[in-house]
């Protein structure tokens, strides 16, 4: 073999070799596998993705008040665009806690064309404090599993009581992991989980459902 094509075929052979290694070491990497899973979901669901950070969206959602915890909030992995001829936008959010401390939540919007006032539906957690120290009033319901289960706050006492039905109750009760937000002419369903591929179509599937749950007249009643 000629002299000269020996470290040629040496030199392919090394990068081969790299490569390889660089593509197990990615297939290895959970967070590239999960964002690669998220764009391909992404196009499935003919939606606009981007998996770059964005540190001016929670200023822009800062209304919402689970985007107010912590420090240094950003968001990424973000979809955009309408499934189910709603309109949509869902993405990851960090918080900083602190040293050495970071809250992962994940949060699916649905914006609507009519104003509402402030409604927190969750649980009796710290989040539901967020909620008490915006001067939110605690409403209470007849039925005592419902009340067991979720914190229902609101600015608005007859809202929350429209909006919390017999039939949204069942659905929240068959649903218990859910947090909700309404404010303004968003709906926000909140998880303090990063986005999971396999679980954004079912997640998706309930911010719907919540929304068809709303009583039609409440979008047809004028508001102040």
């Amino acid at each position: 073999m000629h002299s000269g094509i020996v470290p040629i075929i040496l030199l392919a052979g090394i990068l081969i070799v790299l490569f390889r290694n660089k593509g197990s070491y990615a297939g290895l990497d959970p967070e590239y596998l999960r964002r690669r899973d998220l764009a391909a979901l992404a196009k499935k669901l003919q939606l606009e993705f981007s998996a770059k950070d964005d540190f001016d969206a929670p200023k822009r959602l800062s209304f919402i008040s689970w985007m107010n915890r912590g420090i240094d909030p950003s968001t990424n992995n973000t979809f955009h665009g309408y499934y189910q001829s709603y309109p949509v936008t869902f993405f990851d959010c960090t918080f900083s806690g602190g040293k050495n401390y970071t809250d992962y939540w994940s949060t699916y919007l649905l914006e609507m064309k009519t104003t509402f006032p402030v409604l927190h539906i969750n649980h009796e957690t710290m989040e539901s404090h967020i909620a008490e120290t915006a001067g939110l009033s605690h409403i209470t319901f007849e039925s005592a599993e419902f009340s067991h289960a979720f914190s229902v706050r609101s600015s608005d006492k007859k809202f929350a009581s429209e909006v919390c039905h017999p039939g949204m109750m069942e659905f929240l009760l068959a649903n218990q992991d859910l947090t909700i937000e309404i404010n303004g002419k968003v709906i926000a369903l909140l998880f303090k989980d990063w986005l999971r591929p396999e679980k954004v179509e079912h997640n998706l599937s309930r911010l719907i459902e919540f929304r068809k749950l709303l009583p039609d007249f409440l979008f047809e009643m004028p508001r102040n």
